[in-house]
């Protein structure tokens, strides 16, 4: 019963016959001007295959380990050559720990320089000017009288 099928009618085939989890690569092979030939998709899918397989299971060589991690996002670090997880942390539900942060600044520990006070003075010259007055009020000192 020799039934030959035409070259791009076995492409599709293929491509609508693969799993939904491929659906991304179905779409990018059929975005092409040219649809591949049954042997190359067969190539395509199998190093796809391979690729997902290597990176649910990622094998690690020394070599590669620096383009690797498994850290979390928000995971915060000392400012140290070797970038050792911070012990101290942020404060949260299970590290109770104050963030132990130094100003970049003004060089004082507890803040960053985004919320310094002396970053924010030098930026608004009227801070420093009122710095003498409490809340807005001025006090006057009684005149000194010479005794004669």
């Amino acid at each position: 019963m020799g039934i030959e099928i035409a070259n791009d009618l076995l492409t599709i085939l293929l491509l609508y016959s693969i799993p939904k989890s491929y659906e991304n690569f179905r779409i990018a092979i059929e975005s092409r001007d040219e649809s591949p030939s049954p042997e190359t998709l067969k190539i395509k899918l199998i190093e796809e295959a391979n690729a997902r397989k290597n990176k649910e299971i990622p094998n690690i060589h020394d070599s590669q380990r620096a383009l690797y991690t498994e850290k979390k996002k928000y995971e915060g670090y000392r400012q140290t050559e070797s970038r050792q997880p911070d012990t101290y942390g942020k404060r949260n539900r299970h590290n109770n720990k104050k963030f132990k942060l130094k100003c970049n600044y003004c060089g004082i520990f507890g803040h960053k320089a985004s919320i310094c006070r002396k970053k924010q003075e030098n930026k608004n010259p009227m801070l420093n000017n009122n710095k003498s007055f409490k809340n807005n009020s001025a006090t006057v000192q009684p005149k000194k009288q010479n005794k004669r």
